[in-house]
């Protein structure tokens, strides 16, 4: 089953010091969840405000998507980027037809 995280939060200073923020966080992390079976990592800026972040991450593995995002870790990378805590949802195939 494939799950997808969406991550959704307003950022921490300008859309240019959240980018390098955010690309050394997944630097540090990416090899680690791509073990734990996180397939893609896709961010999205509003563009109507582009200091509202959007990301959406595929993965294949329930408990691990719970293991990372429930670590005390996670949470301290995420204040480095984030005003406040971000919306994490995590979401499951429904089955429907897709396209």
């Amino acid at each position: 089953m494939q799950y997808i995280v969406t991550v959704r939060g307003n950022l921490k200073g300008s859309p240019e010091q959240a980018h390098k923020v955010h690309d050394a966080i997944i630097t540090k992390i990416s090899a680690v969840g791509r073990q734990m079976g996180n397939t893609s990592h896709h961010t999205y800026l509003n563009v109507q405000n582009n200091n509202e972040f959007f990301a959406v991450d595929t993965w294949n593995n329930l408990e691990a998507i719970q293991k990372l995002y429930s670590d005390p870790a996670m949470g301290a990378e995420f204040a480095t980027m984030f005003e406040g805590q971000p919306m994490v949802t995590v979401w499951g195939e429904s089955g429907f037809m897709t396209f």
